[in-house]
């Protein structure tokens, strides 16, 4: 079976494309910001394992507004910038406000799965900006296929985007669909989000 690792919400590519170098595993990255893909571009020339998938993720298939942050790329969101970005960050997220709106094709995952004969994802990363949640739901049924990955979650509501998922409602989901939390991880300096670890309890170590 092809072993494979999804970065959704890839950012630069700084986060996989590292671990994708000397790995056997297939790679997928998922990123909708022109700014990130131009320098994800630049990273993998060589890099023969890595596929960047030029969409955003979520739980329907179509074309949505996609709101850039000029402020900051990577904080780049489906969601809108609530006013919180301005009380509840230091001076690194206050200039995220007035972001240019674009129009991007958003993905479901379960399609892509299929689509490309994926029969395991053996490690998922999600971050989406607020919205990693519907990344999951995306998945559908397939959501079984997944061996284990992190998310992002709030700790705090619409702390940095409106109607962002939050860390309970995240974890109560990943159990009921049949996984462990193996483990939380702070995310920044000021509590306001966290990583979330899972593992599928269904599927063996292989």
């Amino acid at each position: 079976m092809k072993k494979v690792y999804f970065d959704v919400g890839a950012n630069d590519g700084h986060s996989s494309i590292p671990k994708a170098q000397g790995s056997d595993l297939q790679f997928y990255a998922f990123e909708p910001t022109p700014q990130m893909i131009e320098k994800i571009k630049t990273k993998i020339v060589n890099v023969n394992n890595y596929t960047l998938v030029e969409k955003a993720v979520s739980d329907f298939n179509g074309y949505t507004t996609f709101n850039v942050s000029v402020g900051d790329f990577g904080c780049s969101s489906l969601l809108e910038f609530s006013e919180k970005n301005k009380t509840e960050w230091g001076p690194e997220r206050r200039n995220l406000a007035d972001p240019i709106k674009i129009e991007v094709e958003v993905i479901r995952l379960d399609k892509f799965v299929v689509d490309n004969d994926i029969e395991e994802i053996t490690f998922l990363h999600i971050d989406t900006q607020g919205s990693d949640l519907n990344v999951l739901k995306g998945l559908g049924d397939r959501i079984s296929i997944v061996k284990e990955g992190v998310m992002e979650a709030a700790i705090k509501q619409d702390v940095l985007y409106r109607g962002q998922n939050m860390k309970d409602e995240c974890v109560a989901w990943l159990e009921s669909n049949g996984f462990s939390i193996t483990r939380f991880e702070s995310n920044d300096l000021h509590g306001n989000e966290i990583n979330i670890y899972f593992k599928n309890n269904n599927i063996n170590e292989h």
